[in-house]
């Protein structure tokens, strides 16, 4: 059985929804059947997260009932962000869910590693960043052109090129 989620449907969670809290994004729920293709299921498992205001829902609580046949089935929470690491094919669900929600499902769904590369890719880009404004102080400082693109590893050319006009 598929069940398909109509834009009706959407716009009666967020009236629900926000009632509690301003709904800002969303998130899908996902039936995994276990066995599936080998594949590591995406997402956290829905128990991780029983605070999310959606489970109070009639949709969702229609959507889950009419999945129970599944006994091999659980259902996980993936942030909209991670959508496509949703297996073609797969029940999802789309639901609506606060900032806070959603940060919530984004820190339970990171495993260390994960939230380690991710926080290091995000020191990467403030870095990126600020680079243009350090080959600035460089120049400033009285360092030359050639020896800016000898510590760097680039033509600072790239660097004029890339800071805000």
């Amino acid at each position: 059985m598929s069940l398909r989620v109509r834009a009706g449907d959407m716009l009666l969670f967020r009236a629900v929804l926000e009632i509690g809290g301003i709904v800002t994004g969303s998130a899908f729920l996902v039936i995994v059947l276990a066995g599936g293709d080998g594949c590591a299921a995406p997402g956290v498992d829905a128990g991780r997260l029983p605070d999310l205001a959606v489970w109070d829902t009639a949709a969702v609580h229609g959507w889950l009932q009419a999945h129970e046949a599944a006994s091999n089935a659980t259902v996980r929470v993936v942030a909209s962000s991670d959508a496509d690491l949703i297996p073609a094919g797969v029940e999802r669900l789309e639901v609506p869910v606060t900032d806070e929600e959603a940060a919530e499902i984004v820190r339970v769904s990171s495993v260390p590693p994960v939230a380690e590369a991710h926080a290091e890719l995000l020191a990467f880009r403030q870095m990126l960043q600020a680079r243009p404004a350090m080959v600035d102080r460089a120049r400033v400082a009285g360092l030359s052109t050639s020896r800016i693109e000898q510590l760097i590893g680039a033509p600072a050319a790239d660097e004029r090129d890339a800071s805000p006009s």
